[in-house]
């Protein structure tokens, strides 16, 4: 039985991790080959406010990057992929007033850009920088706005199969045995 405890603690320990930002996305196809992501900024539980950011766009499945919406009081850049050098391109976003306060989001970003790839255009890396320095604060990845089953929903799931399967088994060794 302790086994079991600190193996669910150890579990659960890997499962949660405290995310100081999250950029969430919606995508919107618009034809052809050409896409729109709308993201969501959130400041989880960083210190200060969230005053610049970029996401970065891989430049073998990205091109045309356009600005499309902006947050009042944030100024924005695209910088496109370029295939020769290699680079990826990126949309980088500054805010000119005060930023995101921690535990708050804001909404109303958005790029347009061709998709080379297959499919629906996928996740991105993102930064959160200081605006003075220029050093990451924070880094990830932008996540679906389309919800998915949680890891510990999952976990459950799984333990209830396993718990159902294995007092399967134990009912029919015993009636086997008898």
């Amino acid at each position: 039985m302790r086994h079991v405890f600190y193996f669910m603690l150890v579990f659960f320990g890997f499962m949660i991790r405290g995310e100081a930002a999250t950029i969430s996305y919606e995508t919107n196809h618009i034809g052809g080959n050409r896409w729109e992501y709308s993201y969501t900024v959130s400041n989880g539980a960083l210190s200060g406010n969230i005053e610049e950011l970029s996401i970065y766009f891989a430049g073998s499945e990205y091109s045309n990057l356009a600005v499309g919406h902006t947050p009042s009081g944030w100024d924005v850049v695209v910088n496109q992929p370029d295939t020769v050098l290699p680079s990826d391109g990126f949309y980088d976003s500054l805010a000119l007033v005060s930023g995101i306060a921690p535990k708050t989001a804001l909404k109303g970003f958005s790029v347009s850009f061709n998709f080379l790839g297959s499919g629906i255009p996928g996740n991105q890396a993102f930064d959160i920088l200081d605006p003075i320095t220029f050093n990451p604060i924070d880094s990830g990845f932008t996540v679906s706005s389309v919800p998915l089953p949680s890891a510990l929903s999952m976990f459950v799931v799984g333990l209830g199969l396993l718990t159902s399967i294995s007092l399967f088994n134990n009912r029919w060794f015993r009636l086997v045995a008898a």
